[in-house]
Parts: C-alpha cells; structure tokens; sequence
C-alpha cells in the first residue's frame, strides 16, 4: 500500500482516539466521573481531594488526546516518521501526570 494510505489510516485513527482522550478527559473533569478510573487507582482519594485529583487526571488526558491530534494534523502535511513524536511526547508526558497524580492522592 501506499504512503498517503497508511497515513490516511494513521490520520483517521489519531483523531479518533484524542477525540475519545478528550472526551473522558472532559466527563471526569466536568462530572468528577471516578468510576471511568481503574476503582485501585482512585478508592483511597478523599472527598476533599477528589476535585484536585480528577482536574489532574482530566489534565494528563488532555496532554494524550491533544498529542495524538497534532500528530492528525501533521499526517496531512508531512508523510514522515516525524508525525509521531507529538503523539509519543504527549503519551510521555500524560502518563507520567497521571502516574503522579494517582501515587500523590491515592494514599
């Protein structure tokens, strides 16, 4: 298959999984959705907690979803591997938020 097939792929698929980051993001900010969390890496945030705790974990969310839609954006320009590194740093990033949020309230 072709370069502009795979990427077309790739596009299609980035922006539906920062779409689907951005929408959970949002619930468990907006909602204080908890139960969209793992129930062990949120039973032990207190009450007083609990809004701090779900503004970081939508944050790092935030970061993915925002990482895989720049990586969207540059597929339709550039058909190189360079396309993924906003996604790669945006999952780095996110995903060290999140681990420190959950090892920082979780106790």
């Amino acid at each position: 298959m072709s370069d502009n097939i795979w990427f077309s792929a790739f596009r299609i698929l980035f922006v539906l999984l920062g779409t689907v980051f951005f929408k959970i993001g949002w619930q468990i900010y907006k909602n204080q959705r908890t139960d969209l969390i793992i129930s062990y890496h949120s039973d032990k945030v207190s009450e007083e907690n609990k809004q701090t705790y779900c503004t970081l974990f939508a944050i790092g969310l935030f970061i993915m979803g925002a990482g895989f839609l720049f990586s969207a954006i540059g597929t339709a320009f550039n058909h190189s591997a360079f396309v993924f590194i906003p996604m790669a740093f945006g999952l780095m990033i996110g995903t060290i938020l999140l681990a420190a949020t959950v090892i920082k309230y979780n106790r």
